[in-house]
């Protein structure tokens, strides 16, 4: 699982943030990402911890540790580590369908269940994860699958929350 010494070989980074003052000149993407090697030693530093508190949403005393969404963080933080973006990709939409929006608003839950986080900085797993579906959408591996056939149906989506975006994925070919 990724580099045995990673998390103490590579300190944790994550992608600059342009300074409010500039963001507000333009729309472009204020969050420059790592570059591809940075990144893979930042998938480096998960730590093969053996219980993967990062994955596993639970309740404790009333509130959430983990990924509620129980992804497979160590494992595609180790594809990344080894630069197997596809690979990474498939694992993280077994759980995940909708990482475009989860790796950019998501308050990572992941991290502060992170067992490296005990005695230093988590796995920069929420970065980790923005990379994988940046990724897949610049290699054509997300891609509109409409339906093969219309039905001739409607339906309304009210709410605009997880639950509602991740309805209009399914069905955003059948909009008004």
């Amino acid at each position: 699982m990724g580099k045995k010494t990673g998390f103490l070989d590579y300190a944790r980074e994550t992608s600059y943030e342009v300074p409010p003052t500039e963001r507000i000149k333009n729309f472009d993407e204020f969050h420059i990402p790592l570059s591809t090697k940075e990144q893979q030693k930042q998938g480096a530093r998960c730590m093969d911890c053996g219980i993967p508190f990062c994955q596993y949403g639970q309740k404790i005393k009333g509130m959430f540790s983990g990924c509620p969404l129980n992804n497979l963080i160590p494992e595609w933080n180790d594809l990344v580590f080894k630069g197997k973006y596809e690979q990474a990709h498939k694992r993280l939409k077994k759980t995940n369908n909708f990482p475009e929006f989860t790796s950019r608003v998501c308050p990572a839950l992941c991290e502060k269940a992170c067992t490296c986080s005990l005695d230093g900085e988590a796995v920069s797993v929420k970065e980790n994860e923005h990379a994988i579906i940046e990724y897949a959408y610049e290699h054509l591996l997300e891609e509109p699958k409409p339906p093969i056939k219309r039905v001739g149906k409607k339906i309304a989506v009210i709410g605009s929350g997880p639950a509602g975006l991740g309805c209009c994925r399914y069905t955003q070919s059948t909009w008004l």
